[in-house]
């Protein structure tokens, strides 16, 4: 038996024990559903050894996934995370926007809204910041979420990018 299975087993043996039952089956079946796919692309002989590189060639491989089943398989990546004690979130799918960052078309994130206008203008970071005049690493700042930002610096990008803003 494969040394991560052994591991594993234990995670899933504690989490199947407590909550919807029919909900944790199914996400123990897309962790098992990744776990399989990682080792038979690259065996890895550890859960500790699995890393961003292994989720963002699970994303690759699998693009026809909907925006529903990608997210499932999301989510249960994010519980094997845990599990493992990773300190970060593994990568999304790069088609892929969080279920509670937009809601009813509307953005709830600004860094979101500017970074989704900019791609669906097709707009690189740096062609963004020579139209704007700002610096391009204000605008991946921006985009990275951070909150010491100009108020005025986000107004400019949202007229600049047709973002309609409403409190």
């Amino acid at each position: 038996m494969r040394t991560w299975v052994k591991e594993i087993q234990s995670h899933t043996h504690d989490y199947m024990l407590r909550g919807g039952k029919q909900n944790r089956k199914k996400q123990v079946s897309l962790i098992m559903d990744f776990l399989e796919y990682t080792d038979s692309t690259e065996k890895i002989s550890s859960l500790h050894r699995l890393g961003k590189r292994h989720v963002i060639n699970f994303w690759k491989s699998h693009r026809n996934f909907s925006d529903k089943v990608a997210y499932d398989y999301w989510l249960g990546i994010c519980k094997l995370w845990t599990w493992i004690d990773k300190p970060e979130k593994p990568p999304k799918p790069n088609n892929f926007v969080e279920q509670d960052i937009i809601s009813n078309g509307v953005f709830t994130e600004i860094s979101v809204a500017i970074k989704t206008a900019r791609e669906s203008h097709k707009y690189t970071i740096q062609k963004l910041a020579n139209i704007s005049g700002l610096e391009s690493e204000l605008i991946e700042y921006i985009e990275a979420g951070k909150t010491n930002i100009q108020l005025s610096d986000i107004l400019c990008l949202f007229e600049i990018l047709k973002i309609k803003f409403s409190v």
